[in-house]
């Protein structure tokens, strides 16, 4: 018992006192962050004709994964794509856009999984700025493969690795029976290995 409370309790303090310091930090600059709220929404309303032109030439430099995270931000898409969230708030903080300094420290040293709402937060109030920009269609290809759903190019594949149905001598109905037969028939074996 002894072992115990010398060398493993210890170690496993000293293993989540970590994450705590890290969320307790995290928890103060979001604190901060949402006392501020109101200030900054009114400081973007102020600057919004100097700011709008910085948002537009940020969006349009920006890789498409950043686009889409400006355009419609989410927290998902906040903690999906940490690493484009941490480019955008740095170039907020070079276009001067109040409140991105605050997140960018934070998000530095505690990362932006815990800030994803004040992030995503942040992002509505600019997302306005490029309502009327184009939207970037390979941006969102890419956030349908990370959620599971397959690209045009591998539904192609798809498409074009499956079995022909053979026509009838020009029998419209006759080949679409048979099609539909066969359907029925992929679709019954897929319940069943359910």
């Amino acid at each position: 018992m002894t072992y115990w409370k010398e060398k493993v309790l210890p170690k496993i303090k000293n293993y989540f006192g970590k994450g705590n310091a890290n969320s307790k930090g995290a928890a103060e600059a979001a604190k901060s962050f949402n006392k501020a709220k109101n200030s900054i929404e009114k400081e973007i309303e102020e600057k919004k004709p100097e700011l709008e032109p910085k948002i537009i030439e940020i969006y349009k430099d920006s890789k498409p994964e950043t686009k889409l995270l400006l355009k419609e931000p989410t927290e998902d898409k906040v903690k999906q794509q940490a690493q484009a969230a941490q480019d955008l708030l740095q170039r907020l903080v070079e276009a001067g856009c109040p409140g991105a300094q605050i997140l960018k420290e934070a998000g530095d040293k505690y990362g932006t999984a815990l800030l994803s709402f004040q992030i995503q937060y942040l992002l509505e109030k600019l997302s306005p700025f490029v309502a009327n920009e184009e939207s970037p269609v390979i941006a969102r290809e890419l956030d349908l493969v990370e959620g599971g759903a397959k690209t045009a190019e591998e539904t192609a594949k798809d498409i074009s690795e499956a079995p022909a149905v053979p026509a009838s001598d020009g029998n419209v109905e006759e080949a679409t029976v048979k099609i539909e037969t066969e359907v029925e028939i992929v679709g019954t074996e897929e319940k069943a290995h359910i």
